[in-house]
């Protein structure tokens, strides 16, 4: 079984600087991903914040840099 590890939005942006800077997503978009079944996780009511697995924070960001690059438009 894989070590999953479990970060807070906020954690997220301070390990991934360049999310913020390029995509301009806030630990509160983050939350809202998570909230729409874009980031698998949960909320931890105790602690009041969101939990989300990293794994699936990086897929996300692939998954849209693909888009992006998709939709390059070349002549």
């Amino acid at each position: 079984m894989t070590n999953t590890n479990y970060l807070s939005p906020t954690e997220l942006i301070d390990k991934y600087p360049d999310v913020a800077a390029k995509f301009n997503w806030s630990p509160r978009e983050l939350g809202l991903f998570l909230k729409c079944k874009l980031l698998d996780g949960y909320y931890d009511r105790r602690k009041r914040t969101a939990l989300i697995k990293e794994p699936s924070f990086v897929q996300l960001v692939r998954f849209v840099n693909e888009v992006i690059d998709g939709q390059k438009i070349s002549f």
